[in-house]
């Protein structure tokens, strides 16, 4: 299984960063085999079916939340009872922040092995903030995007 996680501190927009991701793979025909994408930003998980740029089935498992390990508990048991993935994205904390260890630790994944893309927090104030905002989340949505149209991916 191939990984892809976005890494960051707290409210630099991860799980946010996770959302659009799965709603630009529902447009370009990927299903919600869970019925678990909120139509409005809110922490999910889910299970995205389709295929990929080879033709082939490809199954993705998308996570928003790992800020405990209860949380990160909960993903690893829905991990489980849905079956086999080619493709896990998720967020995940940045370097040394609590509980970034014990998502690897019980996740099972090999830190080192996956492809990790690190958010940063906008610090523009007032009326700049918004347009440096939108920047952002667009440069990100293009690299991930990016990312997946590529090796391991291939989405």
């Amino acid at each position: 299984m191939n990984c892809l996680l976005l890494g960051g501190a707290p409210s630099v927009g991860k799980s946010e960063s996770v959302y659009r991701l799965a709603k630009y793979l529902l447009s370009k025909g990927f299903s919600d085999i869970t019925n678990s994408v909120p139509e409005k930003f809110e922490d999910f998980r889910a299970i995205l079916e389709g295929l990929n740029k080879n033709g082939e089935k490809t199954r993705i498992i998308i996570n928003t939340p790992t800020d405990t390990v209860k949380i990160i508990n909960e993903l690893f048991e829905f991990y489980h009872e849905h079956g086999t993935y080619d493709i896990l994205i998720s967020s995940v904390r940045d370097h040394n922040f609590w509980p970034r260890n014990d998502f690897f630790k019980i996740m099972n994944i090999d830190e080192e092995s996956t492809i990790e893309i690190p958010l940063a927090k906008i610090t523009r104030k007032k009326k700049n903030f918004n347009s440096a905002l939108s920047w952002y989340q667009k440069k990100v949505d293009k690299l991930v995007v990016g990312l997946l149209n590529n090796e391991p991916f291939n989405i």
